[in-house]
């Protein structure tokens, strides 16, 4: 008997997302799980449909004996068009269907999809996947226990994603959890306070057996453990590790000066850093446990060590007023920032923040395609929400333009002609690092330009709630009662 065939699916970002398009790295659940599931004797195939640029087709729904789907929020109401789609082609085929979501949305509000789903896996499936394929559990909502050994995972097997070919920037995960508690992030509810982490030689036998592009260390935290991050790093270097790689990091990595500089050493090219805020309230309101001059602190560092800043910030908390757009981009154009990332706050369920706004009523609406970091969805304390949208999208084009492209430009070749002499392999990689910044900021103005004709109707629609019967409300009298949707 053919072993039974296990499809697991990331299904596409939102319509009104053009940003997704850009991403196109799997997310590693549903490689761990089919790596996973395959070792236990399964067939196991994974359609990311963002990386085919399509949506699944009847065919291939039609094959699995059991559908596994991974959502985000901005993706679950994607991932229950194809559970539907999925239960109507085997209905009619008269064919047995099982259909199975995890991942971080189900697992905040597993009761709002038991209705759609056979089983809702909360937490981290691989500890229960088992269990769940086999059926022998009879509880439709399944809580996971964590994984507590990461050594235990199997290697992910980045061949059973269709379509993939030969990645430019290969995700690797070290650790899971995060010891700090910010009101606005649902990692802790996910994966715990407790950080657990990966043996350095179990990163090591992932990353080097990529030998080409570059790596993404997806950690929430890369040097949550600064000891652990320098065995890691040391290891790189003494094994000449040859590929760039980036991570996500907080400010307080800078704190450690031979740490920042043993990874630019490394290969270490760009870190993604949370900045949030330079509204000093707003980081408190955050609970970011970290203050302006840290901020400061750690982007001079970055750049005198020739690590590339990618800063992300949130634009819409509490203390924040109109002023916050212009401080926010002035701050972005003068600091050492090569990469900006201006979101609006987003109370994701699963978080403080979630739990506070619809306590007091100030959710717009939950329609989750809409909650994706670009999209208000909440009425701010001292703006209105169309002032907040508009506010961000001028955040980004005082960034992301021609003028901005050319600075940068000179700046980046001055870095190149200063490492002129070098030999020739590692000399072009810096000349491509330090060029892709100014080439990000001319396509940025198009990406901006194109995520403001997409979503025109989300702009009426924030029209119509600030301005009911054409008066618009004044920016800091906000009303926290009316609900609409879009």
């Amino acid at each position: 008997m053919a072993p039974q065939h296990i499809l697991f699916v990331e299904p596409a970002g939102s319509e009104f997302n053009v940003y997704s398009k850009f991403m196109k790295i799997p997310l590693l659940g549903p490689l761990y799980l089919s790596t996973l599931a395959r070792s236990f004797g399964y067939k196991t195939t994974i359609i990311n449909e963002n990386i085919l640029e399509r949506h699944i087709s009847d065919s291939e729904l039609l094959s699995a004996d059991t559908l596994c789907l991974t959502c985000m929020t901005p993706t679950v109401k994607r991932g229950i068009t194809i559970a539907r789609q999925y239960k109507n082609l085997r209905d009619r085929a008269a064919l047995p269907s099982r259909a199975i979501i995890g991942g971080i949305h189900p697992s905040m509000l597993p009761r709002e999809l038991s209705g759609e789903f056979d089983c809702v896996v909360c937490g981290e499936g691989e500890t229960v996947l088992k269990e769940v394929l086999e059926g022998t559990g009879k509880e439709k909502i399944i809580t996971a226990p964590k994984v507590e050994d990461l050594d235990s995972l199997p290697l992910p097997d980045f061949s059973l994603v269709q379509g993939l070919g030969d990645l430019n920037n290969w995700p690797v995960m070290t650790s899971r959890g995060c010891p700090f508690t910010c009101n606005f992030c649902s990692v802790t509810k996910m994966f715990g306070r407790s950080y657990r982490a990966q043996s350095p030689e179990r990163v090591f036998d992932e990353i080097f057996r990529f030998k080409s592009g570059s790596v993404f260390f997806v950690d929430d935290n890369f040097a949550a453990d600064r000891r652990r991050t320098h065995v890691i790093v040391d290891g790189m270097i003494k094994y000449r590790f040859n590929l760039s790689w980036t991570a996500q990091v907080r400010t307080d990595i800078t704190r450690d000066i031979d740490l920042v500089k043993k990874m630019a050493v490394a290969g270490c090219s760009t870190v993604y850093v949370g900045l949030e805020s330079i509204n000093p309230r707003s980081l408190l309101e955050m609970k970011k446990s970290q203050n302006l001059q840290d901020i400061k602190r750690a982007l001079a560092i970055l750049g005198n060590a020739g690590i590339q800043v990618h800063a992300m910030f949130m634009l819409g908390n509490d203390p924040d007023t109109p002023g916050i757009f212009k401080a926010t981009s002035q701050f972005a154009k003068t600091a050492n920032i090569d990469y900006f990332q201006c979101n609006v706050l987003t109370p994701l369920p699963g978080t403080e923040l979630f739990d506070n706004y619809q306590r007091q009523g100030r959710l717009l609406h939950k329609n989750w395609e809409y909650y994706d970091g670009l999209h208000v969805v909440f009425h701010p304390a001292r703006m209105s929400a169309l002032t907040l949208q508009n506010g961000m999208l001028r955040c980004f084009s005082s960034f992301y333009n021609y003028s901005n492209a050319l600075r940068g430009t000179v700046s980046g070749a001055k870095k190149i002609l200063g490492s002129a002499g070098k030999n020739s392999s590692p000399f072009l990689r810096l000349a491509s690092q330090k060029l892709q910044p100014s080439l990000m900021k001319i396509a940025g103005k198009s990406i901006i330009r194109s995520w403001q004709q997409q979503n025109s109707p989300y702009l009426q629609y924030l029209r119509k709630v600030c301005c009911p019967n054409g008066n618009p409300i004044r920016d800091r009298d906000q009303s926290t009662s009316r609900h609409h949707s879009p």
